[in-house]
């Protein structure tokens, strides 16, 4: 890329696992593409972390759909069965994936692991430019246009003309700020621990639990090996991490004693302060935020990538190259798009809500009725089946026909 200024039909701002998705789809179906990652994209490849991530059924087989799932080359595990337990072992829920005839309920992948194989693709895919170790100094409407110039930290090239730009930058994110884009922060008092660690457990079963100290999941992702993800309330925290940094074995066991056993090689890989965001909008002329820059959700269920996957793929159905070319206009379809997205956006937003509020909460009236809905589920088979398609996004899939 040699030349000063470049005209593209996207540019998408932030390389992280959404962005060059839905680069590397806009690509293929036509667009001229830009994507600008502040990162090296080598030193993103060389990365050796590990890092869970949760994928339901439905975003396993949107990347199946388009050819991006290769378990050859990303580290993953399926999960075939998932516990719920609130408080008490009388409120406990079991589902699995033989409930509805499926072969799985979803994976946990190496984060990194799957960022690299996006990565590669990106750098083989035709019509996307990947501009890497660059930020945007500046972003700026056109006068009497729709279309935006985005100047660069990066020689090649320096400036940058694009119809319409989509944020994936994540949270926080100045951009977004500039574009003057409100958003509402929540503040959960809770701090997230990711625990690597050894034992014995079910293979293929994920749980979540929840108690008065917080939200505790077991995530396993190979035979030997799980991860621990710790939502603690911040005045518990000390119960389970002490001041050097070291996880309390003794306790973690008393959480996790049903569903793990023999605990070694305990390591804490990760912990943030957790804060939910939401944007106002998520569109605004010509300038679309997708995944955690639109919104950043609570890790209950693990729905904010899957959120992000189902919104992509709204994208690419309704991006037909040849009718926009007709109309000569992007932003008409995208009208469409952000209906869809908004509508998906706020129906999970509500389903993380009713989880945190009842299932999360530890009083008496919310164990109550967190009590009652577990045990009407256990009753109710047809209720239960539609309360896992709900969880794996399969409520109103249209190209998807399953039991229950």
């Amino acid at each position: 890329m040699d030349k000063k200024s470049i005209k593209y039909d996207f540019t998408i701002i932030g390389g992280g696992l959404i962005g060059t998705l839905v680069s590397i789809l806009l690509s293929r179906n036509g667009f001229k593409c830009c994507l600008i990652e502040r990162n090296s994209c080598e030193e993103i490849n060389n990365l050796k972390k590990f890092s869970p991530l949760s994928l339901n059924y439905r975003s396993i087989l949107i990347l199946k759909k388009f050819s991006l799932w290769n378990e050859e080359y990303i580290s993953a595990a399926p999960i075939t069965g998932l516990i719920m337990k609130c408080f008490n072992s009388l409120n406990r829920l079991q589902f699995s994936s033989s409930d509805i005839d499926l072969e799985y309920l979803g994976y946990v992948v190496n984060k990194f692991s799957l960022q690299k194989y996006f990565i590669n693709a990106a750098n083989k895919q035709e019509g996307l430019d990947i501009v890497d170790n660059s930020s945007v100094v500046e972003i700026k409407q056109k006068i009497n246009q729709t279309s935006y110039v985005i100047r660069t930290s990066s020689e090649k090239p320096k400036s940058i003309q694009s119809e319409f730009v989509i944020l994936s930058d994540g949270e926080p994110s100045s951009l977004k700020d500039k574009l003057e884009f409100k958003t509402h922060y929540h503040h959960h008092n809770q701090t997230s621990y990711l625990v690597d660690c050894g034992g014995s457990f079910e293979s293929g079963v994920a749980a979540q639990l929840f108690n008065e100290d917080g939200i505790f999941a077991l995530v396993p992702y190979s035979t030997t090996k799980t991860s621990l993800i710790l939502t603690l309330n911040d005045d518990r925290k000390d119960k389970y991490i002490n001041k050097n940094n070291k996880v309390n074995i003794d306790q973690i066991q008393k959480v996790y004693s049903n569903y793990l056993k023999n605990i070694k090689t305990v390591k804490i890989t990760g912990s943030y302060q957790l804060k939910s965001s939401k944007s106002d909008a998520i569109i605004r002329n010509n300038v679309l935020l997708l995944g955690n820059t639109s919104q950043l959700l609570h890790p209950v269920g693990a729905q904010g990538f899957n959120l992000g996957i189902r919104n992509i793929e709204t994208i690419i159905n309704q991006l037909d190259r040849k009718q926009i070319l007709k109309r000569r206009d992007i932003s008409e379809s995208m009208k469409e798009i952000v209906d869809i997205i908004n509508h998906d956006r706020q129906d999970v937003l509500q389903m993380t809500d009713v989880a945190i509020k009842f299932f999360a909460n530890s009083k008496s009236a919310s164990r109550i009725i967190s009590s009652f809905m577990i045990n009407f589920l256990k009753i109710s088979q047809k209720s239960k089946h539609k309360f896992l398609k709900k969880i794996l996004g399969l409520d109103n899939c249209s190209y998807l026909t399953i039991k229950g």
